[in-house]
């Protein structure tokens, strides 16, 4: 598993820019913004609002990034991506997570339509490895997908950005992305709305002959009812200015995230068996613990791995919410 935290040199860069003092007014706006669901240009209207974002939202969206990406190294092992397309790229958040978690990254597109977003991400970038330091950092209007960059990439991200989208751009977006990047990932807020928006996204990826990596363990309906979603969460630690401008004393935070994993038609790879995807947070108990699974035939279920068979129930104990559940605990 990667380390979800900011790399060092990223966060020094984010905190020199930060200043609580100067941004606590942008720092409420940017989370009374977010709360209505309100387009960035709305909630991040300026270079004091991009930083207040970047000291209060970075982390989180770094880890979740980083969760969402660990899941396509854990269904694709020997993927090594050399070129990256970051769309919404915002101070490039994306970008850093996937050239830490991917040395092997070389050519990075950063695609985003606020300058103030871009002056950040540049500033941002002379501290990073060089595919970031050398990145392509360009405007552009994810709303229209013809105005995707030329070529094909290995991997494509798009990271809280759909959800500012209308659905048929997000819809047309992603389908144009299957076929021009190999492994595309989406991460967006794990709301039911958003959710929702996920869905409809993802029968647009099938459409054009995706494939489903993660988090869906197969290609049918989502199984879940009305009033059910399906995300997780990940813990975001917060440096003293973070909790500073979020107002918080709570030394973390938990993020919940919703996201997709696909994989674009063409490549010959093996299948891999599995018992399921994890929905919530194990229940566990003296005598056995409790899974909620989606499973490969498309339904809902529970998997019970009793105390009794110890071996199993020591491996039980380490997965967690979202996680996999190996096929020989599935029973």
């Amino acid at each position: 598993m990667s380390d979800r935290r900011l790399p060092p040199a990223l966060a020094a860069a984010v905190a020199e820019r930060a200043q609580p003092s100067d941004l606590g007014a942008a720092a409420a706006l940017l989370s009374a913004g977010y709360r209505a669901n309100r387009p960035s240009r709305q909630a991040v209207p300026d270079a004091a609002g991009v930083a207040a974002y970047a000291a209060s939202r970075m982390p989180a969206t770094y880890a979740a990034v980083t969760a969402a990406l660990d899941r396509l190294d854990a269904a694709r092992p020997d993927f090594a991506p050399q070129s990256l397309l970051d769309l919404g790229a915002g101070p490039g958040t994306a970008s850093w997570a996937a050239a830490s978690r991917w040395p092997s990254v070389a050519a990075v597109t950063m695609v985003e339509g606020s300058a103030d977003f871009r002056a950040l991400a540049v500033e941002l970038a002379s501290a990073g490895p060089p595919a970031i330091r050398d990145a392509d950092i360009r405007s552009g209007d994810i709303s229209r997908s013809s105005g995707l960059p030329d070529g094909r990439f290995d991997l494509a991200v798009v990271a809280y950005a759909l959800t500012e989208l209308d659905l048929a751009a997000a819809e047309s977006l992603v389908a144009a992305l299957v076929g021009r990047a190999d492994r595309i990932v989406i991460v967006e807020p794990g709301t039911p709305r958003d959710h929702g928006r996920l869905m409809a996204v993802r029968q647009a990826a099938l459409a054009r002959g995706a494939r489903i990596l993660a988090p869906c363990p197969h290609a049918g309906p989502c199984p879940l009812s009305d009033g059910d979603w399906c995300h997780t969460s990940v813990r975001v630690e917060r440096s003293r200015v973070h909790k500073r401008l979020k107002g918080g004393t709570v030394p973390f935070e938990d993020e919940r995230y919703a996201y997709l994993v696909l994989e674009s038609p063409g490549a010959v790879v093996a299948g891999h068996g599995d018992g399921g995807r994890i929905l919530r947070p194990p229940r566990a108990f003296k005598h056995e613990i409790v899974f909620a699974l989606c499973r490969p035939d498309g339904s809902l279920g529970e998997a019970r791995v009793p105390s009794r068979d110890r071996a199993a129930f020591k491996a039980a104990g380490k997965l967690g919410w979202g996680d996999l559940l190996p096929e020989d605990l599935s029973s």
